[in-house]
């Protein structure tokens, strides 16, 4: 009987301690992490939700998040060669094609795959054909609000010549719509409420997760040698995700309390917008529950791409963008509910 109750310790403490991811000593892990936008939006509050919520340090990880502006310049950062990051956060399209060109990314794992953003446009555009002659805020062609905006202006005939582009952070696409220096931009949810709050008659053209349903959005990326050299600080900061997604979704007060410490002040000011956001994004179920990354998200999204142009070689395999190792271990830990995302 006594060997049988230390043999029970045993287990119960090596099992902690591989849901944990600590070291023997007790000691994080340092990950860096590269985020898009500060303050951040709301489908990106998870990562900090976490941060706030103890999941990494449950994990065994110390995220020392670091902020860009914008999608593009995090892909830049975890590609480029002096990276002092371990990972990014970034539009998944520009990982698929830098890979695809041999960027030697792969991606591990999803927080919101969905195509969560909306094209807001200003008083009398209400359909896509009135875009014709208008000018959109962007950051740079090939960049992800032109991606999504040439998503919904050809299939309605439009043709990308027949709008006009002005190059616009994302910080500044609200208030630009808001100044009538652009007719149009692809912005977040919250954002379009705020800016129909501040200027009545903004109407959103489309729902780019309804438009687009299996085009992938965002993702967590990493060079393929510091993935397999440490994977199993991935998988724990994957298993740490999956578990705050989670959370979110039963944790409502919890979840705005990270909102109200992270988000920027004008949504401290118009808190309404917030519980709005939250209440839509648990309706739609824009957070992953697993890992976030379905093969016929990928599939399709690589085919839109080279429709595109992007993609110039032959399209690889699904399973070529993803860290495959890191996506089974995090499923071997944490279990997959539904829905599921395949």
């Amino acid at each position: 009987m006594r060997i049988s109750r230390i043999l029970l310790t045993i287990f119960v403490f090596v099992g902690l301690v591989d849901v944990q991811g600590l070291s023997q000593a007790g000691a994080a892990d340092k990950f860096v992490l590269g985020m898009p936008v500060r303050p951040p939006i709301m489908v990106h509050l998870p990562v900090f939700y976490a941060l706030d919520k103890g999941f990494f340090k449950k994990n065994g990880l110390d995220v020392d998040v670091q902020f860009f502006r914008g999608g593009n310049a995090t892909h830049r950062a975890i590609t480029s060669a002096n990276s002092k990051l371990d990972a990014a956060v970034a539009p998944a399209a520009l990982a698929m094609v830098g890979i695809t060109k041999g960027s030697g990314l792969k991606v591990f794992h999803s927080m919101g795959y969905k195509l969560e953003a909306q094209i807001a446009a200003a008083p009398g555009i209400d359909n896509v054909q009135k875009l014709r002659g208008k000018t959109f805020g962007i950051e740079g062609r090939g960049g992800f609000s032109h991606l999504a905006i040439r998503s919904i202006l050809e299939p309605a005939g439009v043709n990308d010549k027949e709008v006009k582009y002005m190059k616009t952070p994302p910080p500044a696409r609200v208030p630009f719509l808001l100044n009538k220096k652009v007719d149009a931009v692809v912005i977040h949810f919250e954002q379009v409420l705020l800016a129909q709050k501040k200027r009545p008659g903004i109407t959103a053209l489309g729902s780019l997760w309804k438009l687009r349903p299996h085009q992938f959005y965002n993702a967590f990326m990493a060079p393929s040698s510091p993935i397999n050299k440490n994977k199993d600080a991935y998988v724990r900061f994957a298993v740490a995700m999956m578990q705050a997604n989670r959370s979110i979704y039963k944790d409502k007060k919890g979840f705005l309390e990270s909102a109200k410490k992270w988000l920027r002040p004008v949504y401290k000011k118009n808190f309404e917008v917030v519980g709005k956001t939250y209440d839509y994004f648990v309706k739609e179920r824009i957070w992953a529950v697993n890992s976030g990354m379905p093969k016929k998200s990928i599939e399709w999204t690589a085919k839109f791409l080279k429709n595109l142009k992007k993609i110039k070689s032959a399209i690889p395999p699904a399973d070529s963008f993803i860290a495959k190792d890191v996506v089974k271990a995090t499923i071997g830990k944490v279990g997959e509910v539904l829905p599921s995302e395949r």
